[in-house]
C-alpha cells in the first residue's frame, strides 16, 4: 500500500505502453482503467513480471501474457491448471488430472510445461515469490494448490528468466498476482456436468476483506471447496474396452506346450485354448480417464501500513488435496518377480493343480516343475492409490520507500507439502510363493510345505479358477503398502530498487537483491515396497536437502529519446549469481534491447543466459540394483565377428576405426567374448546421481508491438524466441551408456565411461549404472503473436482477441553427436495453436465465445505408418448478467466444446496414448461436451 511520489510520472509511463505487451484485451482494458487512476500525486508502485524495478520508459522487453479476473472468469474453467494449459505456449503437462492415473505418486496433481521444454524448466511464483514444490524431491508445482478465484491476473513470460528469478525459468515464468486491497464479501458457487455423463464438478468459496485502523490497513481470507468427480474410462466409447483383453484372465491361464490353455466353463476341464474374448480381461473396465479429486483451499492476506516508510504484508495460503486413482487388478505370475526369481510360476505339485493340466503338461516333457501362469487377480479388487496432499506457505516481509528515489523489500517465506498415500490391491509377492508351495497330509488337508512360512501364518492359495481366493488365504497375501512425503522451504530475500541517475534520455533505474533458499524433502515408503517384495512398485526411501545464496543486480538504461526515429533507446540488463551447496557457483546474465522509432511501434529483443539446478530426487535417490541386457561394442576388440558359443544368432557388429582404436587402450578386450561365456547382461544401480551439475540454455528473442494511434484500441504484438538447453539432465539404456564410452571422442574421459566398470585384466563389463547425467539438448523455436482490438458495437461494446503460437522446432538430442528426436509436430507439439475469443457487452449482459485452435500433427514422426490426426476446433460460450443496479449479484452459464468434439482414437500403447483412454486425453478433450451454471453476489 505505499506510494512513491517521484515514481509517479515512471508509472503512468508504464501504464502507457502496457497494453503493447499485454496479448488479451481485457488486461488491456485494466490496465487502462489503472491509468486513469494514476492522476493523485501519489501513485502505487507497479511491477511487471520480467523485470523487478518500476519502469521508467518501457514495460516488457520480454515475451508477456497478462490475463486479468475478466479474461479468468469468461474463460470457463473453474480451476487455474485448466486456463495456463490452454494456452498456445503451454505443451503437455508433465502431471494432470487426465494423465496421472497410472501415476505411482502424483496422482491428482497438475503441472505446466511451457514450450515442451519440461515441467522442471518453467518456474511458478505467486506475488513474484517462488511456491513451495508439489512433489517430493522436486521443484515442480502443483498449480492447482492456487485458488483461482483469489487470483487478480497471471502474468506469463516465456524465455529465459533466470537472472531475474533464479533456477528453473528457462522456458519462462508464470506470476499469479493474488488479489488485495478488498473491501465486502463475495460468495461464489458452481455447478457442471459432462453431457454423456461423468465428472461432476461442485464448487462453493467465500472471500471476505476489509480496511482496519482508519484505513492504514487491509485484511483478506479466503475459503473454498471444490469437488471434481470420477470420469472412468467406461463412461465413453472411445475408451471402455480394450483393443485386445489381457492374456492375465481372472479364471488363470497356463502354457502348455506353446499354447496358452485355461478353464472350459461348460466342462469343468482345464483344456480350452485361451481366446482372448472369452477369457480375458478388459483392464480399460476398471480405468478412468480422470481422478477425482476434492480440495479445501484457505488463505489469508494482511497489508499494513506503518508509516509512510514501512509497509508490513503477511500472506499466507492452505491446501487440502484428496485424489484416488483406480487401476485394473494386479497380474500374478509372469513378469512378476520377487528377490532372485524373476517369475512367479504355478509349481507342477501343487496341490490344486487339476489333473488334466498337470498330465498335458509331464506328457510334453517328463521334467517338468512347474507352468507358465497368467492370472488376474480379481480377489484383490482395482489397484487404487488414496492419496492426501497438504501444503502451506506463507510469507511475511515488510517494503516501503527509503527516499524519493528508492524502494524497498525485505521477507521471508516458509513452505511445506505432505502427502500421504495408501495403496491397496496389492500382492506381498513372497508369501504367494510360499502359499503356491504346498503339501497334502495324510487326512486330505493341504498346507503349505514350508514350516516356517507356516509358523508365520501361510495359509494355502488356489489359483485355478474365478473367485477362488478369498478368507485367510486372502488375507495372508493381500497388502497396503504406504509412502509418506514431506517438503520444505524457506527462502529469505531482500530487494533495493531505485533511480541512481537522471540522464538525458530518462532515469537509470536499478534493482538490487539478495535471496538464501534452503531446500529440504523426504520420501518414505515402507519395507515391503522398499524391498520389491510385493506386486507394486520398489519404491526406495529418498532424502536429502541444498542451501543456495543468491545474489542479483538489474539496470534500465536509457539511451536515446525523443530524436528522430529515436522515440526511445533503452537497454535492460540483470545478472544473477548463485551458490549452492550441491554444485557450487553457477550464473545467469541477460541483456535486452527496447526501441521505439516512432511512439506508435515499439521493438525488443533480448539475448539471455539461464540455469537449471538438479533438483533432490536427481542427486540422492538411492535408487536400486538392476540387470540390464546389452551388446559389448568392444567385443573381439570391436572389430566384429562370431561368437565362440557355437549359436550362428551370436554376431558382433563392426565398430568405426575409432572405437576400435579405443577398445584397444583396455586390456583384454581384444579377445573379448562375453557371448561365448553366456554374459549378456551387467547389474547396475538405477538411482540418482550426485556429481550432476547445473543444465545451462540459451534464449534469443526478437519482435514487436504496434498500437496505431489511427486506430483506437488495436494492439498487435509479435515476438520471435529460440531456447537452447545444453547440459540437460537426462537417462539412458545400458546399450547407450556402453557405446557413447567408446564412441565419444572425449573418451575414456566423458560421463558415459563413468557409469561403465570393468574387469581390469579381461576387459569384461561388470557394471553399467544407470545413473541421470548431464549429456542431452533441447532446442525450442517459434513465433508468438497477439491481437486485440475493441470497438462499440449497436448499444455495447464488442471486444475480439487472438493469441497464437506458431512452432518451428521441438527438438531433443540426448547426447552430443546423438540423432535428433525430432518432435515438431507430433501430438503435443503441434506447428501451430491459436486461442481467439469475441465478447459483447451491453449493460449487464456479457456474452463470450472462445475458439481453440490446434493444428495437424502426426502420431509419431519417426512412424508416418501411425497415420495422423487433423487439425481441432474447440468452441465454448458464455453468458453473464448483473442482476441488481448494485451489481451484487451475477449469475452465469456456459458451455464448453459445444458442438461436442471427439477426441482422436489412439490405439493402445500408440504415442501419445494416456493409458486407460484410448486418447491423448491431456491434449485433446476427452471429457466432452460440459455445461456449468454458477452465481455470485458480492455484499
Amino acid at each position: 500500500m505505499y506510494k512513491n511520489t517521484k515514481l509517479a510520472k515512471s508509472v503512468k509511463l508504464a501504464m502507457a505502453f502496457g497494453a503493447l505487451s499485454a496479448s488479451m484485451v481485457a488486461s488491456t482494458a485494466a490496465l487502462a482503467q489503472e491509468e486513469n487512476a494514476i492522476e493523485e500525486e501519489k501513485v502505487e508502485k507497479i511491477s511487471v513480471t520480467g523485470s523487478r524495478i518500476a519502469r521508467t520508459d518501457l514495460v516488457a522487453t520480454s515475451p508477456i501474457n497478462v490475463f486479468d479476473e475478466q479474461v479468468l472468469e469468461i474463460s470457463g474453467v473453474n480451476d487455474i491448471q485448466s486456463f495456463i494449459n490452454e494456452l498456445p505456449s503451454a505443451g503437455v503437462p508433465g502431471s494432470s488430472d487426465t494423465n496421472s492415473n497410472f501415476s505411482t505418486v502424483a496422482t491428482g496433481v497438475n503441472t505446466v510445461n511451457l514450450r515442451n521444454l519440461g515441467s522442471t524448466r518453467t518456474l511458478i511464483l505467486v506475488n513474484g515469490r517462488r511456491h513451495v514444490g508439489g512433489l517430493a524431491g522436486s521443484p515442480v508445482v502443483d498449480v492447482s494448490m492456487i485458488p483461482m478465484d483469489m487470483i487478480d491476473r497471471v502474468e506469463v513470460v516465456t524465455g529465459g528468466a533466470s537472472a531475474v528469478y533464479g533456477s528453473e525459468a528457462m522456458a519462462g515464468v508464470i506470476n499469479f498476482i493474488m488479489k488485495d486491497d478488498f473491501e465486502g464479501l463475495n460468495v461464489h458457487a458452481r455447478y457442471g456436468d459432462s453431457v454423456e455423463g461423468g465428472g461432476i464438478e461442485r464448487d462453493i468459496s467465500f472471500m471476505a476483506g476489509g480496511n482496519f485502523d482508519g484505513d492504514k490497513g487491509n485484511a483478506i481470507i479466503y475459503g473454498g471447496i471444490s469437488d471434481s468427480g470420477i470420469l472412468k474410462a467406461t463412461d465413453r466409447k472411445i475408451s471402455e474396452a480394450d483393443a485386445v483383453n489381457s492374456s492375465f484372465g481372472p479364471k488363470g491361464n497356463f502354457f502348455i506346450g506353446n499354447q496358452l490353455t485355461t478353464l472350459d466353463e461348460d466342462t469343468g476341464l482345464w483344456n480350452k485354448p485361451f481366446v482372448a474374448a472369452e477369457d480375458g480381461f478388459n483392464r480399460n473396465a476398471r480405468r478412468l480417464i480422470r481422478v477425482p479429486t476434492k480440495r479445501i483451499q484457505f488463505n489469508a492476506n494482511v497489508d499494513y501500513e506503518v508509516n509512510e516508510h514501512l509497509n508490513f504484508f503477511s500472506e499466507s495460503a492452505y491446501s487440502d488435496v484428496s485424489s484416488e486413482s483406480s487401476l485394473e487388478p494386479t497380474i500374478m505370475g509372469e513378469f512378476i518377480s520377487v528377490g532372485g526369481v524373476p517369475n512367479v510360476r504355478m509349481p507342477l505339485d501343487n496341490a490344486f493343480m487339476p489333473d488334466e493340466l498337470r498330465d498335458a503338461a509331464l506328457a510334453l516333457d517328463p521334467d517338468a516343475t512347474e507352468l507358465v501362469m497368467f492370472r488376474r487377480f480379481t480377489e484383490l479388487d482395482n489397484r487404487r492409490s488414496d492419496t492426501q496432499r497438504r501444503v502451506f506457505r506463507t510469507a511475511v516481509g515488510v517494503e516501503g520507500i527509503i527516499n524519493d528515489y528508492w524502494d524497498y523489500e525485505v521477507y521471508y517465506q516458509y513452505g511445506k507439502m505432505g502427502q500421504d498415500q495408501v495403496n491397496t490391491g496389492v500382492a506381498n509377492a513372497f508369501n504367494v510363493l510360499q502359499a503356491l508351495d504346498t503339501e497334502v497330509l495324510e487326512d486330505g488337508t493341504v498346507q503349505c510345505a514350508d514350516a516356517l512360512a507356516r509358523s508365520l501364518g501361510c495359509v494355502p492359495i488356489n489359483f485355478f479358477g474365478e473367485g477362488t481366493v478369498d478368507g485367510a488365504a486372502l488375507d495372508y497375501v493381500a497388502v497396503q503398502p504406504q509412502t509418506t512425503s514431506r517438503m520444505e522451504q524457506q527462502v529469505f530475500g531482500a530487494t533495493v530498487t531505485g533511480i541512481v541517475a537522471e540522464l538525458p534520455a530518462g532515469d537509470l533505474g536499478v534493482a538490487f537483491g539478495y535471496e538464501r533458499r534452503s531446500e529440504e524433502s523426504s520420501f518414505n515408503s515402507d519395507a515391503l515396497a522398499q524391498t520389491g517384495l510385493t506386486t507394486g512398485n520398489t519404491t526406495p526411501n529418498v532424502t536429502g536437502d541444498y542451501q543456495v545464496q543468491e545474489y542479483f543486480a538489474e539496470a534500465i538504461v536509457p539511451i536515446f529519446a525523443d530524436a528522430p526515429l529515436m522515440h526511445y533507446l533503452g537497454l535492460e540488463l540483470a545478472y544473477r549469481y548463485a551458490d549452492y551447496s550441491t554444485i557450487g557457483g553457477a550464473d545467469a546474465t541477460k541483456i535486452a534491447v527496447d526501441w521505439q522509432p516512432i511512439e506508435d511501434l515499439k521493438v525488443r529483443g533480448g539475448y539471455s543466459t539461464a540455469v537449471r539446478a538438479p533438483f533432490i530426487d536427481e542427486l540422492y535417490d538411492p535408487g536400486s540394483e538392476t540387470f540390464r541386457n546389452f551388446v559389448d561394442p568392444c567385443a573381439l576388440g570391436g572389430a566384429g565377428g562370431v561368437s565362440a558359443s557355437g549359436d550362428p544368432d551370436d554376431v558382433y557388429t563392426a565398430e568405426s576405426t575409432q572405437v576400435q582404436a579405443n577398445c584397444a587402450t583396455i586390456p583384454g578386450t581384444a579377445t573379448l567374448d562375453p557371448f561365448a561365456m553366456n554374459i549378456r547382461s551387467a547389474g547396475g544401480l538405477a538411482a540418482g546421481n550426485p556429481d550432476l551439475h547445473e543444465e545451462e540454455s540459451e534464449t534469443v528473442t526478437f519482435g514487436f508491438a504496434y498500437s496505431p494511434s489511427a486506430i483506437e484500441n488495436l494492439n498487435l504484438t509479435v515476438d520471435y524466441f529460440n531456447i537452447k538447453i545444453d547440459d540437460a539432465i537426462s537417462t539412458f539404456t545400458a546399450q547407450t551408456t556402453v557405446d557413447q564410452c567408446v564412441r565419444q571422442s572425449s573418451f575414456p574421459d566423458n560421463p558415459f565411461c563413468d557409469l561403465v566398470s570393468r574387469d581390469p585384466n579381461t576387459g569384461l563389463v561388470l557394471r553399467i549404472d544407470a545413473l541421470a547425467i548431464n549429456a542431452a539438448q533441447f532446442e525450442a523455436e517459434g513465433i508468438d503473436f497477439a491481437v486485440d482490438y475493441s470497438i462499440d458495437v449497436g448499444p455495447g461494446n464488442l471486444r475480439a482477441n487472438v493469441i497464437g503460437s506458431y512452432s518451428t522446432k521441438n527438438e531433443y538430442t540426448p547426447f552430443i553427436g546423438g540423432e535428433p528426436v525430432d518432435s515438431q509436430g507430433e501430438i503435443g507439439v503441434p506447428d501451430l495453436r491459436v486461442n481467439a475469443g469475441l465478447t459483447y457487452q451491453w449493460e449487464d449482459l456479457t456474452v463470450n465465445w472462445s475458439t481453440r485452435y490446434i493444428d495437424r500433427v502426426n502420431i509419431e514422426n519417426d512412424r508416418l505408418d501411425f497415420g495422423e490426426i487433423g487439425t481441432y476446433l474447440y468452441h465454448d460460450i458464455q453468458a453473464r448478467y448483473v442482476l441488481d443496479a448494485e451489481g451484487k449479484y451475477e449469475v452465469y452459464a456456459g458451455i464448453d466444446n459445444i458442438f461436442d468434439k471427439e477426441p482422436p482414437v489412439l490405439g493402445q500403447g500408440i504415442p501419445g496414448d494416456v493409458t486407460g483412454t484410448n486418447t491423448a486425453a491431456d491434449v485433446y478433450d476427452a471429457i466432452r461436451t460440459y455445461w456449468y451454471v454458477g452465481v455470485e453476489a458480492r455484499f
